[in-house]
């Protein structure tokens, strides 16, 4: 195995066997090498296909990429203290049985038979050593709990006391990381630091920085059937497949009757993309999909289901927006922005790109359904008026001191002819290609010199993230969290990191700046009475529309949540919502594993 790239591999490969034999798992069917996946019991076997592009390269939850199932949101073999559960907008009980915030401080209750897939317990300590990793080494969730948690605290065996910083009091954000921070067991991940920092040490003679040590802790690949505290743990991987078998003696299944989850195995398949991933879906070869498949429901008649029989099949819980960049003219002209708003065929984008896998749009950009419904007002949307009216557009422009030349092309205020725009994607995400377009001939209909320009994802994030767009397309908040709508708006408005065009910058890329904005996105998450909490939303919402800091294209599916029926039955369904459509594993959607059936 490729396991680094350095020179002195000795103590390295040392580092690596010792904790390999502190897990004491070398069994033969973890190897990748000898793994055969044509011996998988079909009717025992749930393949999915969507998470994970490409060959894994480390099970470690401490990776920067780790490999499917490895992430803060999937619950099989490492596990979050909660899951959040779509539907209903809430946090549910994983690991965590109950939590409670008062005065700045989240008391958590922990399940007192949670135990490791060793059967040794998980207890408090695992919690807090879990947390206090994040706080003192670098990691991918790092930011959240340096910012948002002062300190972590045991309160006995089975309860954890975590006190909110008092400078970000910030209960939206602390709720998301409750329930995306894996746990970790203590005496692994306490014996691989102790090993990397003697590793590091020795190798450099002085008191190692937090960095080398734990670059030194992502050299361990972790893929040698991994301790976690999930139904599921890792049984075997080759660059195309990666196999999870069930755990028997898994602790919560005492929340389920004692039934076991129904897959004896949990395979992740992956293609070169999506038009491979569909055809396995469409033929019976994967059960489960999380990928965009056009014309869903052509496939009905081949087993294939959404959450929804009819538009928009899926949950919409995510915004795909226009980003612009806020310094550059003439989009630093709100006049201009308000203009191109009205310029967009939205329902084009609606019924032709994304297939009517979404519903109808509505000005700001608070979900009107769902668990943010609450939250949208309908007397403020229908104040600022229908969308896509190209007339408007026109009007708005006049009164701003626009003109139009000989060639229908737009002159300033100042007579200068507008220069030409350049709307952005990633080259060969179809759905997006297909929305720009329609974004493109809506602003030419007015009179804009614009011209789409599909990009490899490389210079295309590379480009957003410095600030270096006209305009490009972008999910400002890319998944559903308990923190919405804040968590959205936040994205987009808070101006509280801003830096300068060409500096790194991963939200706001656009560079909105507004006082009022920043003032009420501290005041929110702080708000506990309803009302207030409502009219606070209005209030950003109503920002939002009249400043246009970018512009909503669709609502569109966080998970694109597709199942076949030929080896497996009662996947979850609006008429059958017994569990979240999270695919089975995100979130508090894992609860699904315990429902559905094999068809024989």
């Amino acid at each position: 195995m490729n396991w680094i790239a350095k020179n002195n591999l000795f103590p390295v490969a040392v580092f690596l066997l010792a904790i390999v034999v502190l897990l004491g798992c070398t069994k033969k069917e973890a190897d990748p090498e000898a793994f055969d996946p044509a011996k998988l019991p079909r009717e025992k076997t749930l393949y999915i296909s969507g998470f994970q592009w490409g060959a894994p390269s480390s099970f470690n939850p401490l990776a920067i990429t780790p490999a499917w199932p490895i992430t803060g949101n999937i619950n099989l073999v490492y596990q979050a203290l909660f899951g959040y559960d779509l539907l209903s907008g809430e946090i549910k009980p994983i690991i965590g049985k109950s939590y409670r915030l008062q005065d700045k401080v989240l008391q958590i209750e922990l399940y007192e038979f949670a135990q490791w897939q060793d059967g040794k317990p998980l207890t408090s300590a695992d919690v807090v050593y879990s947390y206090n990793l994040h706080k003192k080494y670098n990691t991918n969730f790092s930011f959240g709990i340096n910012n948002f948690f002062e300190e972590i605290k045991e309160a006995g065996p089975h309860a954890v006391t975590i006190y909110l910083s008092e400078k970000q009091y910030n209960p939206l954000v602390a709720y998301d990381i409750i329930s995306t921070v894996q746990i970790l067991p203590q005496r692994i991940f306490e014996q691989l630091e102790k090993e990397a920092f003697d590793l590091v040490a020795a190798e450099t003679g002085a008191t190692p920085e937090n960095n080398d040590v734990l670059n030194t802790m992502r050299l361990f690949k972790n893929d040698r059937k991994p301790v976690g505290s999930g139904p599921y743990t890792l049984y075997a991987y080759t660059d195309n497949e990666i196999v999870l078998k069930r755990i028997p003696s898994y602790w919560g299944n005492r929340l389920y009757q004692n039934k076991q989850p129904a897959p004896l195995f949990i395979v992740h398949s992956s293609y070169p993309g999506n038009d491979e991933v569909n055809m396995a879906l469409q033929n019976g070869d994967l059960d489960i999909s999380q990928t965009f498949l056009p014309e869903i429901w052509k496939q009905f008649p081949k087993g294939v289901g959404t959450w929804y029989d009819d538009k928009p099949y899926y949950i919409p819980g995510i915004i795909p927006a226009l980003m612009m960049g806020l310094s550059r003219p003439p989009i630093q002209d709100v006049n201009f922005r308000r203009a191109i708003i009205h310029a967009i065929d939205y329902e084009s984008i609606r019924n032709n790109a994304v297939y009517g896998y979404t519903p109808e749009l509505k000005p700001g950009i608070i979900l009107p359904f769902g668990a943010e419904k609450e939250f949208f007002s309908e007397k403020d949307a229908e104040a600022f008026g229908k969308l896509y009216d190209p007339q408007k557009s026109k009007l708005i422009l006049k009164k701003a001191g626009y003109s139009w030349g000989s060639d229908g092309m737009l002159i300033d205020p100042s007579g200068k002819k507008i220069r030409t725009l350049f709307a952005t994607c990633p080259a060969g995400w179809t759905d997006w290609e297909s929305t720009i377009k329609i974004v493109v001939d809506g602003l030419r209909s007015i009179g804009v010199d614009v011209q789409e320009k599909f990009l490899s994802y490389e210079q295309w994030d590379r480009d957003l993230k410095n600030g270096l767009f006209d305009l490009t397309m972008k999910n400002p908040h890319p998944e559903q969290s308990y923190s919405l709508p804040w968590a959205r708006f936040d994205k987009v408005m808070s101006s509280k990191d801003l830096r300068p065009v060409g500096e790194v910058m991963y939200q706001n890329e656009g560079r909105y700046k507004n006082p009022v904005a920043d003032s009420l996105l501290e005041v929110i998450p702080k708000l506990s009475d309803p009302q207030k909490l409502k009219e606070a939303y209005h209030a950003i919402n109503r920002l939002f529309m009249d400043e246009i800091p970018i512009i909503p294209l669709m609502y569109r599916p966080w998970l694109f949540y597709q199942f076949n029926s030929k080896y497996w039955k009662n996947f979850p369904t609006a008429q059958n919502s017994y569990a979240s459509p999270q695919c089975l594993m995100v979130g508090a959607g894992v609860e699904a594993l315990w429902g559905i059936e094999p068809q024989k």
